[in-house]
């Protein structure tokens, strides 16, 4: 079992699941990164506008700094868009021989493989 997915919803923090009140008075991205670093809670990803990513109507999580869920568990696979810190989907053309990514709200393609290894 992993840590507790939260939304955030104005300046509180709510259990994803069932929807329960957990922290009320966060209001800066700051505080809220802050609360969750002391307490076993992951925050959904969100781009480098703000933006929450989903995916299939569901927030999308990064459990362990690798590894991206949905609420219902679900682990597509996924990157960060170097550009816009937006949502990567891997392309599935079978004519391609590496590992591309697509961004979904930018458009950009990128080599998630290649991305890792220059960083």
């Amino acid at each position: 079992m992993g840590p507790t997915k939260v939304i955030v919803k104005g300046a509180a923090l709510y259990d994803a699941q069932s929807g329960k009140l957990i922290q009320d008075g966060l209001t800066t991205p700051q505080a809220l990164q802050d609360y969750a670093a002391h307490h076993y809670i992951v925050l959904p990803e969100v781009d480098k506008a703000g933006k929450p990513w989903e995916l299939d109507g569901q927030p999308v999580y990064c459990i362990r700094g690798a590894r991206y869920e949905t609420l219902d568990d679900h682990q597509p696979h996924l990157a960060r868009c170097p550009d816009c810190g937006g949502m990567g989907i891997r392309v599935d053309e079978v004519t391609l021989e590496r590992d591309c990514i697509r961004c979904t709200q930018c458009g950009h393609e990128f080599d998630a493989r290649l991305e890792m290894m220059e960083s």
